[in-house]
């Protein structure tokens, strides 16, 4: 386990805004209800439905998943290319919660955190710490799944145990103190799987952390020094993997850059420029300027906006309603008096919208453009449904008089349409193919 030393600086700065930030996001994000009664954000497993900013969604709309996942891997690829590992450094939670957990650790035992001289005490005061963060950061985990006022109130009303969420809870909080306690950013450096293809990602000219070598090398060797780096050794006494950044890019570097704020403060004692930066490598090289546009990032660009723009154009044209319709397989159609067809369909509609709707059923023949008559238990065929609700409902489908010919063509294509009754124009269609009886 590498403890490494507390550096402050100008990056350091930045990043404590941008990860309060986060985890301050990330804890109030699940108790924001909205004014019409919904989650703000929300993936409610039991009744399959996700809450996001007031929309609700359902598995069936599987492209929009597609698209959000699509987004993000392409979203990883652009940045990466160009401004190089900056997740990893300013908003991965491994990289976060282990910088909170060192906080934790320092206010406690101060200089003697990480050592084995350490107290007892000590030692044990900051695990309990760190378990009582781990608790509240998997708390609010498990809250992006399941309320958490429903979840407090059993907690306080000590009736948690029969619970699933509790023991996730409980899962989830040894799992974190274990990782982040004691596996630390090591997990970044051996077993992360962004760590091992982010060199395929960034090339010469991606923006990262990088040591100017063309200015430090050679090293000071005792009392001769021939380049900048004095040799000091504080980017590695600081690194929280133990790399050497003046090796070059490596798989433990993590962009955090607690490198660039030491050696800026150990170049600033020279009056020189820091040798550890946020440049590219063909920058350190030629001296030359960032190549930001270049077929990698464009290509990636042009992928990512063709991506973000069929995800909008899904999600204005999305129809806030579903149904599945089905023949029933054990009551085929059958032909009544006056060359009639009768038909048996089940159908499943959900409301996803955030409101409560009044919907309407209607059915039709799109061969001969007929009116079909659909019988559904409900007045009018009008019914109520409430935000996320479901209703499974057996309907009966009664076609016109047909002719023999239509009699004989084998199969009638139909279609049942659900609307909302206050908005016609928002209306879903489902067809349908009712197989002829033989005569």
């Amino acid at each position: 386990m590498i403890i490494s030393r507390p550096q402050t600086g100008k990056v350091r700065t930045r990043r404590n805004f941008v990860m309060s930030f986060l985890v301050g996001l990330f804890l109030i994000a699940p108790w924001v209800v909205l004014p019409e009664g919904s989650p703000l954000i929300r993936l409610d497993i039991p009744h399959r439905v996700f809450h996001l900013f007031g929309g609700l969604f359902i598995p069936q709309e599987g492209l929009i998943l597609w698209f959000f996942l699509l987004t993000m891997g392409l979203s990883l690829f652009f940045f990466t290319s160009v401004i190089g590992r900056v997740w990893c450094g300013w908003g991965c939670p491994q990289t976060i919660y282990t910088d909170l957990f060192d906080r934790i650790g320092r206010f406690v035992l101060d200089s003697k955190y990480g050592k084995k001289d350490a107290s007892i005490v000590g030692k044990y005061t900051v695990y309990f710490l760190w378990i009582v963060v781990s608790f509240i950061a998997s708390f609010h985990w498990i809250a992006y799944f399941v309320s958490p006022y429903v979840m407090l109130a059993d907690f306080v009303n000590l009736s948690f145990i029969n619970q699933t969420y509790f023991y996730f809870t409980l899962f989830f909080t040894a799992a974190m103190f274990i990782d982040i306690g004691f596996i630390r950013e090591q997990f970044c450096r051996y077993a992360c799987p962004y760590a091992r293809f982010q060199t395929l990602l960034m090339d010469e000219h991606s923006w990262n952390v990088t040591y100017d070598f063309k200015r430090g090398e050679p090293r000071r060797d005792g009392k001769t020094k021939i380049g900048d780096c004095v040799a000091c050794n504080m980017c590695v006494v600081v690194c929280p993997t133990g790399i050497d950044i003046r090796d070059g890019l490596q798989v433990g570097c993590v962009a955090c850059g607690k490198c660039v704020d030491a050696c800026t403060s150990i170049m600033a004692r020279e009056n020189k420029k820091t040798l550890i930066g946020y440049f590219s490598l063909k920058q350190i090289e030629t001296g030359a300027k960032i190549k930001w546009i270049r077929p990698r990032t464009v290509i990636y660009a042009i992928l990512l906006t063709v991506v973000i723009t069929g995800a909008i154009i899904q999600l204005v044209t999305r129809t806030p309603m579903s149904m599945i319709a089905a023949s029933n397989k054990s009551m085929p159609p059958i032909l009544i008096p006056d060359n009639k067809i009768r038909a048996f369909v089940a159908l499943r509609i959900q409301n996803i919208a955030p409101i409560e709707k009044e919907f309407q059923l209607s059915a039709s023949d799109t061969r001969h453009g007929k009116e079909i008559l659909i019988r559904s238990g409900e007045e009018n065929n009008r019914f109520k449904l409430g935000s996320g609700e479901i209703k499974s409902i057996s309907v009966v489908l009664e076609t016109q008089s047909l002719t023999e010919q239509e009699l004989n063509e084998g199969y009638l294509p139909g279609s049942i349409v659900l609307k909302n009754a206050e908005d016609p124009d928002e209306r879903l269609e489902k067809k349908l193919s009712l197989t002829l009886p033989r005569r």
